[in-house]
């Protein structure tokens, strides 16, 4: 796991940034200040990036990556979709299970707070399930194992820089508070490490194997 690391660095150096800065601005701000705050700089381009942005974390990736990874190895892509699977569990154990009644930010502010949020036009904001956040914890699932795959340094950091529009893209939208996105953050890049650990302990040859490059055992 430690050269899973080592070799990543330029991924996963930023997340672990990124991870401590929003522990300490989760400390020094409540959850609905903190969110004021984001909701404050918003702009007519940042309306639109964050609206078409936010759709890179849709589940619906999961399976066109999968299909697409089985055709550079089987290892990469069991180990892809296992992680993103268990990722989504857990997500949703969360959200419709143990925390099913948390409000999101419209529905929060909506009952609780004396401020009107900039809301994007055309987005539909949902009222419950707001922990954690489903779409960062995917986008961290994908970008991860993209950067997995890529030897190029500046790609890593470019993947991790899309991720990261991403999950904010939750916050700018008000769908999600930064603890949600946050929270995402651990489990979509969480599970993606122990899966892909797990699958390069696995000795068989065949899933080293790919659809374009299929060899007989």
């Amino acid at each position: 796991m430690k050269k899973l690391i080592a070799t990543n660095r330029y991924f996963f150096l930023p997340v672990l940034l990124f991870l401590i800065f929003s522990g300490i601005i989760l400390l020094a701000f409540s959850k609905p200040d903190l969110h004021i705050r984001c909701n404050r700089v918003n702009s007519h381009f940042l309306d639109i990036f964050f609206q078409y942005a936010t759709w890179l974390g849709n589940g619906v990736f999961i399976p066109v990556l999968f299909i697409g990874l089985l055709l550079v190895k089987y290892r990469i892509a069991f180990a892809f979709l296992a992680g993103s699977l268990l990722g989504a569990l857990v997500v949703n154990l969360f959200k419709k299970v143990l925390l099913h009644n948390m409000y999101r930010p419209a529905k929060y502010f909506e009952l609780y707070e004396n401020y009107k949020l900039h809301l994007v036009e055309g987005v539909k904001t949902h009222s419950l399930q707001s922990f954690p956040s489903g779409h960062t914890a995917t986008a961290f699932s994908i970008f991860l194992t993209l950067a997995l795959i890529t030897r190029n340094k500046a790609l890593k950091l470019f993947f991790f820089v899309i991720a990261l529009l991403i999950a904010y893209s939750r916050v700018y939208l008000s769908q999600h508070f930064f603890m949600d996105i946050a929270a995402g953050t651990v489990i979509g890049v969480g599970f993606i490490v122990l899966s892909f650990y797990f699958f390069e302990r696995i000795n068989k040859k065949w899933l080293d194997q790919s659809l374009l490059k299929r060899r007989t055992l």
